[in-house]
């Protein structure tokens, strides 16, 4: 079976000049990036029941990369670091492409570490927050 490798480069990128997200807009940021999150998770569950294509679990992986990034730029708006979760996107895709590379059958094996993925990057989120909240003034 060919290896199937996810759509998009899986790693942090830079955001151009004009691209723009508000501090303000931190708290919606997280809420997206959870939803894309959880839309990975209940592709690959789908994927494993024939009932999506690799391509579907590729589009929740991209669009989880474009929360993450919105994310990292809000952050460093505040001048909050974040390299510490930039390796997060890499892993993930990598343990993507191996699941989806594999039998769906073989979903079990690989969702412990999807979830130990995203388990890391909440808990780096959450290491972010009180830096966040002194550098936003709010409570």
């Amino acid at each position: 079976m060919p290896q199937y490798r996810p759509a998009g480069p899986g790693y942090y990128t830079p955001f151009p000049q004009n691209s723009t997200v508000y501090g303000g807009d931190l708290p919606t940021a997280v809420h997206n990036l959870i939803r894309a999150m959880k839309g990975i998770q209940e592709s690959l569950r789908l994927w494993s029941y024939h009932q999506a294509t690799p391509e579907q679990v590729s589009n929740c992986y991209m669009q989880f990369g474009v929360q993450f990034n919105s994310i990292v730029q809000a952050f460093e708006g505040y001048d909050i670091a974040t390299s510490d979760l930039h390796g997060i996107p890499a892993r993930l895709r990598t343990t993507l492409e191996d699941c989806l590379g594999d039998s769906p059958n073989a979903m079990d094996q690989y969702m412990p570490e999807v979830r130990q993925l995203l388990y890391e990057l909440l808990q780096g989120l959450r290491s972010k927050q009180y830096a966040w909240r002194n550098a936003s003034g709010r409570q």
